[in-house]
């Protein structure tokens, strides 16, 4: 099993219902608000080591010091085990060096699940990696940039200021 120094900053749950799920975590745990992202760009996606294809949503809040991600995979070439469970999907942190990072976990027994990029071919990096049966769950790294950073802040910046009004809105919605 991996053993990772890093701290993790996400938790992601699989739904099926990304809206109807943000407003119950919400309602019920007073995260907020979600940011919603339906059928999220990626590229350059390979998927068990193979050129695939990804279509997920997902729902983005933030408590305490981490952040909560409602994801859903619409379809995803030749399913990763998990892929499609409800309950827990990912806990995920940032590689400060991605690639060496890949590595690392490869080393340890990890296998390799998603490798794409978000948004275009020269988009930041995420990778999902399955650690096996005792954890069950993915491994989620993103490369370091300051997008991602930049996203993080926005969403624990928000949460603090939220009024409990307005818990799921469009991330189209953020400006700058």
């Amino acid at each position: 099993m991996f053993d990772s120094e890093r701290p993790i900053i996400q938790i992601a749950y699989a739904v099926d219902d990304i809206k109807k799920s943000a407003e119950m975590w919400s309602n019920k745990f007073k995260i907020g608000p979600f940011y919603v992202n339906e059928h999220i760009k990626v590229e350059n996606v390979f998927v068990n080591g193979e050129e695939g294809s990804f279509d997920h949503s997902s729902a983005y809040g933030w408590k305490e010091n981490m952040m909560i991600e409602l994801i859903c995979d619409h379809r995803i070439q030749e399913t990763p085990k998990n892929s499609h469970t409800t309950g827990l999907h990912h806990i995920a942190w940032i590689a400060p060096n991605f690639e060496m990072e890949r590595l690392k976990l490869k080393k340890e027994g990890c296998t390799e699940v998603l490798l794409a990029n978000v948004g275009h071919r020269d988009g930041m990096k995420f990778s999902w990696f399955y650690p096996g049966d005792e954890i069950n769950h993915f491994y989620e790294i993103y490369e370091d940039t300051n997008d991602i950073r930049n996203f993080y802040s926005f969403l624990q910046r928000e949460s603090r200021k939220w009024d409990g009004k307005n818990p799921i809105r469009n991330i189209s919605d953020i400006s700058g």
